[in-house]
């Protein structure tokens, strides 16, 4: 009977663990490099699958182009899957002395794309 019990409580903890360990959602996270080894990215996440959408298809959208930004990036951008413990997408931003962003897409790409007039403001809203 003790043996029996034991099973049951055992069975029952391991359950609630698990049902606590439910599927994470994505989260798109936004940071900034102090030196190029080092990110610091904001504790501020965001997890809207919708927005998290919308900025995929802001990179997306984007064309290559032919300019190559000097420096550090002002900025990061990754979307990251804890549940699958990976990273979806990482984003440097680099912002131009027009107020455009050109941006390469992983760690060390050596292709530059720019933002189109249409998605600046909302680029502006997720890197603020």
């Amino acid at each position: 009977m003790l043996l029996k019990k034991m099973i049951i409580f055992l069975s029952v903890i391991s359950l609630s663990i698990l049902m606590g360990c439910g599927p994470q959602e994505r989260e798109l996270v936004v940071g900034n490099y102090t030196d190029a080894q080092t990110i610091v990215y904001s504790e501020n996440t965001v997890t809207d699958k919708e927005k998290i959408d919308d900025f995929k298809t802001m990179i997306e959208a984007s064309s290559i182009t032919n300019e190559r930004p000097k420096g550090l990036p002002q900025y990061v951008v990754t979307i990251n899957n804890p549940e699958e413990s990976t990273m979806e997408l990482m984003v440097n931003f680099w912002k131009n002395d027009n107020n455009e962003f050109v941006f390469s897409k992983g760690m060390e790409s050596n292709e530059y794309f720019k933002i189109t007039e249409e998605h600046i403001k909302d680029v502006n809203e997720f890197l603020e």
